[in-house]
């Protein structure tokens, strides 16, 4: 059996799969078509994940972060609440809930960690990307971490160069914040359970 990880989101749900002695088997995601509304794409993203039961005795899930926009935490928690009402319903348990930052910290990261630091992490450690490129990723971190330490950029510059910095990590390494994430919930549980 197997512990699966999930990252929820209606726009790209990220999974990953570890084995019981914390090794990463397989990882994923679930990206629902854009133009159908909410509701099917939690019908959709449920349907999905169910598939990914048979095999799994332990499931993780992201917990719910509460941000400035209620919309889309009412989504989400819609979205969470048809997975684990499935996933209770199909294995008659419990699943873990961790939130990001308690996680991140488990993992090695630092609970406020942006989202391309987590992927360049993710990458690293499992070597997703030819040293050079990890290299270049840690040095452009760097550089628009140190920008906003020096006041050089306002903070929505720095989320804006980070966020761009995440997008080109996800196109060149097809690593996605959403399963760079659900690999941080599997390295939390292995650590939390040593």
């Amino acid at each position: 059996m197997s512990i699966l990880t999930l990252d929820l989101s209606t726009k790209c749900t990220g999974w990953a799969r570890f084995s019981k002695d914390g090794k990463l088997m397989k990882r994923g995601q679930i990206t629902p078509a854009s133009d159908i509304d909410i509701y099917q794409k939690i019908q959709y993203i449920t349907d999905q994940i169910k598939g990914l039961f048979d095999i799994t005795d332990t499931l993780i899930v992201e917990g719910l972060y509460y941000g400035k926009n209620v919309q889309s935490l009412l989504v989400l928690a819609r979205l969470s609440g048809a997975v684990i009402y499935s996933w209770m319903s199909y294995k008659f348990k419990l699943p873990i809930i961790y939130t990001a930052s308690h996680a991140r910290k488990l993992a090695g990261l630092k609970g406020t960690s942006h989202k391309a630091e987590i992927q360049t992490y993710i990458i690293k450690k499992y070597k997703y990307a030819p040293t050079s490129a990890i290299e270049d990723y840690e040095k452009d971190i760097l550089e628009i971490q140190e920008a906003l330490k020096t006041k050089t950029i306002q903070r929505s510059a720095f989320k804006y160069r980070m966020n761009k910095l995440s997008k080109r990590i996800d196109e060149e390494t097809g690593i996605g914040e959403d399963q760079a994430d659900a690999i941080v919930l599997g390295l939390a549980y292995t650590e939390a359970n040593k």
